[in-house]
């Protein structure tokens, strides 16, 4: 499919995508399209087109999902402001892993994810901020504790309740790709149980070359803190493995929006 017939499929699923919000409107009293807004913004999925077009084009088809390694994606569940449906991440209960060759990218039909920018140079999801410096157990000089890594066990789906329980697992040939990089992760993980100083956001990090996305850098006042750097694009790992919620993601935002050009940030 050239580009012009993209660009005239992704405006066809808008426009009639529109049509229903508009039917919507008529028949639930909805008077303006700024509350279609997800409020505060939710982070999308790797390849999102601008939020408001993401919002006329994502057909909540659950593709996107579907074929997520990592069980990142969710969908909008009842209480969403922009429907049932709408495909997004949160970052504390999974984050993105920036898989190779983006399957969600690829699977979705509908443009909402733009197939053109399937590569991690043109992802971008958001930006990453220290929100709570003081929590760090780095800045601290405290051990990473069981429960920290413990808590990733329990948000895995692709355990078997057993592996969950005893907290060991082993990737197996038979496995399938999915669950092999589920566990690929745990078992990284668990190489930081007990660590001090903690540098799991740093090592843990799945851009290609994460010393250019965050790395740890010394702390005013001792210790360490993790410094975001420029190449970070918001996929919210870090937010999830981060074991006292040091670090969020705010969605659509760039480094230069936050931190200003060319300076990295703790």
């Amino acid at each position: 499919m050239t580009p012009q017939e993209k660009k005239k499929r992704r405006q066809f699923i808008q426009q009639m995508t529109g049509l229903g919000v508009l039917g919507l409107a008529a028949a639930g009293g909805i008077l303006a399209a700024p509350y279609l807004r997800a409020e505060p913004a939710r982070l999308r999925p790797p390849g999102a087109v601008p939020e408001e077009e993401f919002i006329g084009l994502c057909i909540k088809c659950g593709q996107c999902l579907q074929v997520c390694p990592y069980d990142s994606i969710k969908l909008e569940d009842i209480d969403g402001r922009v429907g049932v449906g709408m495909a997004y991440i949160e970052p504390r209960e999974r984050g993105c892993y920036l898989c190779e060759a983006f399957p969600c990218i690829l699977a979705c039909p509908s443009g909402a994810l733009d197939h053109e920018h399937d590569s991690i140079e043109y992802v971008h999801m958001g930006i990453a901020v220290v929100k709570n410096p003081d929590a760090c157990l780095a800045k601290k000089g405290v051990p990473v504790p069981d429960q920290a890594i413990d808590r990733i066990y329990d948000h895995t789906k692709v355990l078997t309740p057993a592996e969950r329980k005893s907290r060991k697992v082993t990737v197996r040939e038979e496995d399938p790709e999915k669950v092999k990089l589920q566990k690929q992760l745990l078992l990284k993980l668990e190489k930081h149980r007990g660590e001090n100083p903690c540098t799991i956001c740093a090592e843990m990090c799945p851009y290609p070359e994460p010393s250019l996305a965050i790395g740890m850098v010394n702390a005013k006042g001792g210790g360490l803190l993790p410094e975001i750097r420029e190449k970070c694009n918001g996929c919210g790992a870090c937010v999830e493995l981060c074991p006292t919620d040091v670090i969020e993601v705010i969605p659509r935002k760039s480094y230069k929006d936050i931190y200003g050009k060319g300076e990295a940030h703790a």
